[in-house]
């Protein structure tokens, strides 16, 4: 654990390093740097696992602390950089340090042009570093280091196409988004400062625990300030924006931001600081209420979308909300196997999706594809599986426990509204994936010419397709002490689960009703004008971007136009304007005239004395 500090260094000077001179080497050099870096992370990875396991002591909390050097100091406000590996930002370690590997091996056997590989391993090597930085330090103002690092490099990985006009306004709006929140983030560190006096994370739990009520009001603020940080890289509604701009970049790209890398930040943020929000009620609540906007907002528009990067990119935007469903009910052990879960699933969905479309050479409309099934059958069994986990096909896959124990413990909170969005979510889910299956696989074949995909490509999915079973929810992890273990009640939970499996099966009659053999009822149904309202509307994303436009952008540029000449400044130049004219007229008196000077002599001393008579 003594070279932890490598796993941020050796991303870094990777990045400087692409970033000087990797327009001017080949691009097998350029690959093996990128990978090299990544295989050194897991390799730090793997030997802080070892010596982590040997040091454990049962029944104890093995925390591990390495100050590296004092960054600055003003009066008694000490900021170190320090870096804390426990249980907790050990799981998260493994997940980028295994996960970045596979994305980046695969993006080696993906990536042709030499541009793209140069640009996807320097921006990308910068946002691991970054986010290496959230989960390895144990201060929350050197955090913000990390978290500003992750905004800038998911800017220049949506803008790796920059010449492109849609695609560089995509990455300047996302950039914008990110920073929205991170203003919150900030307003939630000084008050916490304020209040406990201390930015160290250990501190600031043991402070807050002992000094401040549940649900008092410095609590809430503090906490919903800090949610509303996190819930910008978490992509939670209505923050979701700079999600759905992430497929402008490489295939690579978006399963590194949709899926081990951004998304981990603001989970790792709420899950760190958890005997915080557990003090506030209200923002718990919060976090339900956002969690299932997500989920209606992500589900119904994959529903009408037919680009599959924009649908697999829905899919995973409802997906994440399960995780702040699992928050909101104090679940906090389950949130991160829900968030091991998650991580799986979309990489392989995106990975799948990727191969998908350079075979289908780029073509990304599901509209024009179909009849794959014979043609493919390895890619048709890895989206089956993705399915499968997905729709949390009963007693099979790890989904079906982890997001019905999440929808159990809404129930018996009393949150019924949340547990229905949250078995309405899992059938829509189940819904998108299998429209994209069937219409892809099963419909007429409208495309004969294929390309060629390297077989090693299939390595990383192959792999990862093993964490989908139920067999990895019993695989325990090093949290004791650190993140509370809830316990849930079982008492009336498999009537629940037969519930699950019902509405599982009913996603699959649809589906194969909707998409599979669609006939002339159905066509009625779907030509009716509610259904018709109801694909407008999520064909245009509920019409959010119009509605952000009329409410924050348009004002913006009004007030922006109206400010234009500088107000301050119009009325800074009457105020000189004024001075000269009455200086003119001062200049004027200055005539020469002895006889105009006396009287105004005797003016002047009139004007004094009355003064000093009457006041």
């Amino acid at each position: 654990m003594n070279l932890l500090y490598l796993t941020i260094i050796v991303p870094l000077l990777s990045f400087l390093v692409l970033v000087c001179i990797g327009r001017h080497i080949r691009p097998i050099n350029v690959i093996i740097i990128g990978i090299s870096t990544m295989l050194m992370i897991t390799l730090i990875t793997i030997f802080s696992c070892i010596d982590f396991s040997t040091n454990t002591v049962p029944d104890m909390t093995l925390v591990y602390t390495r100050r590296l050097w004092e960054w600055f100091s003003v009066g008694d406000f000490v900021v170190p950089i320090a870096l804390m590996l426990d249980g907790l930002s050990l799981t998260f370690l493994v997940l980028i340090a295994f996960w970045g590997l596979f994305i980046y091996f695969f993006a080696a056997c993906y990536l042709t042009c030499k541009k793209d590989i140069y640009t996807f391993y320097a921006y990308s090597n910068l946002l691991v570093a970054s986010t290496l930085t959230v989960v390895l330090v144990d201060n929350l103002f050197v955090m913000l280091i990390g978290w500003e690092g992750i905004s800038l490099s998911t800017y220049l990985l949506i803008g790796i196409y920059y010449k492109q006009l849609r695609n560089s306004y995509a990455a300047i709006k996302a950039f914008v988004i990110m920073h929205l929140t991170d203003v919150f983030l900030i307003i939630g560190i000084f008050l916490l400062y304020q209040t406990v006096e201390t930015l160290d994370i250990r501190h600031i739990l043991t402070q807050a625990h002992d000094n401040l009520a549940i649900d008092s009001d410095i609590v809430f603020w503090i906490t919903l300030t800090l949610f509303l940080g996190a819930m910008s890289k978490s992509a939670l509604f209505p923050m979701q924006t700079w999600f759905t701009e992430t497929t402008l970049a490489p295939m690579p790209a978006v399963a590194l931001m949709q899926s081990s890398t951004v998304i981990l930040a603001g989970v790792y943020l709420v899950l760190r600081l958890n005997n915080l929000f557990m003090m506030s009620t209200d923002v718990l609540n919060l976090m339900a209420l956002m969690s299932s906007l997500t989920v209606l907002f992500a589900s119904t528009i994959a529903l009408v979308q037919y680009d599959i990067k924009r649908i697999i990119t829905f899919i995973n935007l409802a997906q994440i909300s399960y995780l702040f469903y699992a928050f909101s009910t104090q679940s906090w052990n389950l949130s991160l196997t829900c968030l091991i879960n998650y991580t799986v699933t979309s990489t392989l969905l995106i990975l799948a999706s990727a191969i998908l479309i350079k075979k289908c050479q780029g073509e990304r409309n599901i509209s024009k594809l179909g009849g794959l099934v014979k043609k493919y059958p390895l890619l048709y069994a890895v989206f089956l599986i993705v399915m499968l986990s997905l729709s949390a096909m009963p007693w099979i896959s790890a989904s079906f426990y982890i997001k019905g124990d999440i929808i159990w413990g809404l129930m018996a909170k009393n949150n019924l509204i949340s547990g229905s969005i949250g078995l309405l979510g899992i059938l829509l889910s189940s819904l998108n994936i299998l429209r994209l299956i069937f219409i892809v696989f099963y419909h007429k074949q409208k495309i004969h010419h294929f390309s060629k995909t390297k077989w090693i490509s299939y390595c990383p999915i192959l792999i990862l397709l093993i964490f989908t079973t139920a067999i990895f929810i019993y695989f325990p992890l090093p949290i004791k002490g650190i993140i509370p273990i809830a316990e849930l009640d079982t008492k009336g939970k498999l009537p629940f689960q037969l519930l699950l499996a019902a509405v599982t099966l009913l996603s699959f009659l649809i589906a194969y009703t909707l998409y599979a053999h669609p006939n002339s009822e159905v066509q009625d149904i779907l030509n009716t004008p509610m259904v018709k309202f109801f694909v407008r509307l999520c064909s245009v994303d509920w019409h959010f971007d119009y509605l952000i436009n009329i409410i924050f952008v348009r004002p913006y540029i009004y007030l922006a136009n109206l400010l234009k000449k500088d107000p301050l400044a119009v009325w800074d130049n009457w105020f000189m304007l004024g001075i000269k004219k009455i200086n003119s007229y001062i200049v004027s008196l200055e005539n020469g005239h002895i006889r105009w000077y006396m009287v105004s002599m005797v003016i002047g001393s009139i004007i004094i004395l009355m003064l000093l008579i009457f006041i």
